[in-house]
């Protein structure tokens, strides 16, 4: 029988501890409040989403797959608009809690996911060009 998972409404010490507990085989694994929910975070990169009692992996357009043969849904939200947004964050299948390698294996695939999109690019361009610009210091004679 598997152990009743803590809810992550509030991001408890105890939900943030079982998660990093978790994914602990991906490496250093942190969490962080974005979009009003809580990001997992690897190397800087967001690769799921902790809502409510629900993990949600980054997923393209190939790794949904393996989401949308589980019966998985992406995450939602309404927007101030009024519109109905459907993020690129699909809930991960419930067995997967029963099967930590496998699930880690999915981690490690959003991660690779999260590493290719357009917002991670950006990103390490910034980095790069911020490394890019500094000038030497010139000592005076």
């Amino acid at each position: 029988m598997r152990a009743q998972r803590p809810r992550s409404q509030d991001m408890t010490p105890e939900y943030r501890a079982w998660l990093i507990d978790l994914f602990a085989p991906l490496g250093d694994v942190s969490i962080k409040r974005v979009f009003g929910f809580d990001g997992l975070y690897l190397s800087e990169t967001m690769f799921g989403l902790a809502v409510e009692e629900c993990l949600y992996f980054k997923a393209d357009e190939d790794s949904r797959k393996p989401y949308a043969r589980e019966n998985s849904t992406a995450l939602t939200y309404v927007a101030r608009s009024g519109e109905n947004v459907v993020m690129s964050y699909w809930e991960i299948p419930e067995r997967l809690y029963d099967e930590p390698e496998e699930l880690v294996a999915w981690a490690r695939r959003a991660h690779d996911v999260a590493s290719r999109s357009p917002t991670a690019k950006r990103r390490q361009a910034r980095k790069a060009k911020q490394v890019g610009t500094r000038r030497p210091v010139r000592e005076k004679p």
